[in-house]
């Protein structure tokens, strides 16, 4: 469904790469998880396969493929197309993208009668569906909303929403739960595969959490410093990793009563 081959990144004329040498290859309904300290490049990877590097980054070797098509070659009108609908993204903080001055309900109609044709009315209860889907109480009243007016979890809940409404066939999740408290960031989890269940959704999810990937992922990419130091399936990362790098991530984790909770 997806692959990537040996990509390199750079920012702005730098001529180094920012990343390089990832690749990734993945199958409909799998989670793969990203994880890594900051600045690894996860986010970088990520924002690749969805065509929005940010500061003139560009992918100047490899190939990013999405059932087959290569990325690299779309036209602007083609990613207009894919984004939001076959790939959607969660935001580390998806209250920061939503316009702090305007009500929910309207940007989110906007959202979706960008990528369907659809009445106001329709694109409205679509809306609401959606936000109710993700366990957000009356969502007709979050609709009428501001952004400040809702939690942390229910801002992130809406953007889960947002990114789901098309039901994508990948969804690219930023670090969804770190701007939350441990509750909250339990329920975004388990909704998060829920959504797998419900939609046989891909989902590539980037932590720094490793409980995070242990709970999710079915295959896991350590990076440090732009690099791929370590990949594998869930198992094999956590119980025999090939890289100094990852045991020592693995034994920052707490470890309580002799149990490590990864």
């Amino acid at each position: 469904m997806l692959n990537i081959r040996d990509i390199a990144i750079t920012y702005g004329g730098n001529s180094i790469p920012t990343v390089e040498g990832v690749s990734l290859e993945m199958n409909q309904g799998e989670i793969v998880s990203i994880v890594g300290e900051s600045g690894s490049g996860k986010t970088t990877v990520i924002r690749a396969v969805l065509g929005c590097l940010p500061g003139g980054g560009r992918v100047i070797r490899g190939q990013i493929q999405f059932e087959g098509t290569d990325l690299g070659s779309l036209s602007r009108d083609a990613w207009r197309s894919l984004r939001g609908s076959s790939i959607s993204m969660i935001f580390q903080d998806s209250g920061a993208m939503i316009n702090p001055i305007r009500k929910i309900g309207p940007q989110y109609v906007e959202y979706i009668r960008t990528h369907q044709r659809i009445s106001k009315k329709g694109a409205w209860d679509k809306g609401v569906e959606m936000l109710e889907r993700m366990r957000l109480p009356n969502g007709d009243n979050i609709m009428r909303s501001y952004p400040f007016q809702l939690s942390g979890g229910m801002r992130q809940r809406v953007g889960i929403a947002m990114a789901m409404t098309f039901q994508p066939k990948l969804l690219l999740a930023d670090e969804p739960t770190s701007a939350l408290d441990v509750t909250t960031q339990a329920q975004i989890v388990r909704q998060m595969m829920e959504l797998r269940e419900q939609y046989n959704t891909s989902i590539i999810v980037v932590t720094h959490n490793l409980g995070v990937a242990a709970y999710m992922a079915d295959k896991i990419l350590v990076m440090k410093q732009g690099r791929v130091v370590d990949a594998g399936s869930r198992e094999k990362i956590l119980n025999n990793p090939s890289s100094d790098y990852t045991r020592k991530l693995l034994d920052s984790v707490p470890v309580m009563g002799g149990d490590r909770f990864v």
